[in-house]
């Protein structure tokens, strides 16, 4: 995914989160993305989940983070998305989303910002996640959010994800 355009900067956004201001930085990449097309279509996807719920929780959250301390309303907002579990109620929505079409219309929407076969990977990836302990790395790093620096083991987690496999993928 390196060689499509939009999806580089994203990945130079991600990368310069080590030595920026992270969720700030994050904040200012997506914003930059409106201007060039690939986050106003993301977001016509993300508003066309809004009938799962979950999604609809996540996407207020994600909106307020440019008003509020983006970190914590996304800590917030990822807590109140569970009742057994943060990332096990996470899955299960990643899950559903494959059944009740939201998922497709993400990946159509991911597809149409790429000219070749990234989503296919970046669709495989998330399903080995489930199976072959990724998900459970970043499940742990997500849970680690509520007593550690967020951004900062996030941050971590990502990058200990690229000696693993999947984020190398993802990319």
């Amino acid at each position: 995914m390196q060689t499509v355009g939009l999806i580089h900067t994203l990945e130079q956004c991600l990368n310069s989160m080590q030595t920026v201001g992270p969720i700030h930085t994050l904040e200012q990449c997506l914003n930059s993305m409106q201007t060039v097309g690939l986050i106003h279509t993301l977001e016509q996807c993300l508003n066309s989940m809004q009938t799962v719920g979950l999604i609809h929780t996540l996407e207020q959250c994600l909106n307020s983070m440019q008003t509020v301390g983006p970190i914590h309303t996304l800590e917030q907002c990822l807590n109140s998305m569970q009742t057994v579990g943060l990332i096990h109620t996470l899955e299960q929505c990643l899950n559903s989303m494959q059944t009740v079409g939201p998922i497709h219309t993400l990946e159509q929407c991911l597809n149409s910002m790429q000219t070749v076969w990234p989503i296919h990977t970046l669709e495989q990836c998330l399903n080995s996640m489930q199976t072959v302990g990724p998900i459970h790395t970043l499940e742990q790093c997500l849970n680690s959010m509520q007593t550690v620096g967020p951004i900062h083991t996030l941050e971590q987690c990502l990058n200990s994800m690229q000696t693993v496999g999947p984020i190398h993928t993802l990319e």
